[in-house]
C-alpha cells in the first residue's frame, strides 16, 4: 500500500502547503513510474534573526521492494523548498535507477 505523509508544524505551515507537498510528491513518484511503500514529506521553519523566515523540507521514500531514497533543502519560504526538494528527488530517483540498472 503506497502511503504519503506530510508532517509539519501547523501553526507555521499552512494546511494549504501541506496538500501542495502531497500532491507534488505524488505526482514527481508517478512520473517516475516508481514504485514505493510510503513516503514522508517533513516541513519545518527555520528562525532566521529570531523569524521564521526560511523552511526546511526533507522528503524519503520507502522504494518497492527495497531501498531509499531521501533529499533535504531549505528555501525562503514553503513552496520554494518543496519545489527545490521534488526536484532533487527526481535527480536522486534517477541516479537509484542508474545504480539498480548497471548492478
Amino acid at each position: 500500500m503506497q502511503r504519503i505523509h506530510v508532517i509539519a508544524d501547523h501553526n507555521a505551515i499552512s494546511s494549504q502547503a501541506c496538500t501542495y507537498a502531497e500532491y507534488r510528491l505524488f505526482s514527481a513518484l508517478t512520473r517516475h513510474s516508481l514504485k514505493f511503500r510510503r513516503a514522508r514529506v517533513l516541513l519545518r521553519p527555520t528562525k532566521d534573526c529570531g523569524a521564521f523566515a526560511r523552511v526546511t523540507c526533507a522528503v524519503s521514500v520507502a522504494l518497492d521492494p527495497s531501498g531509499s531514497v531521501r533529499v533535504r533543502v531549505t528555501g525562503p519560504h514553503v513552496y520554494a523548498a518543496i519545489n527545490r526538494a521534488i526536484e532533487r528527488l527526481g535527480c536522486a530517483v534517477d541516479e537509484h535507477t542508474e545504480q539498480r540498472r548497471s548492478s
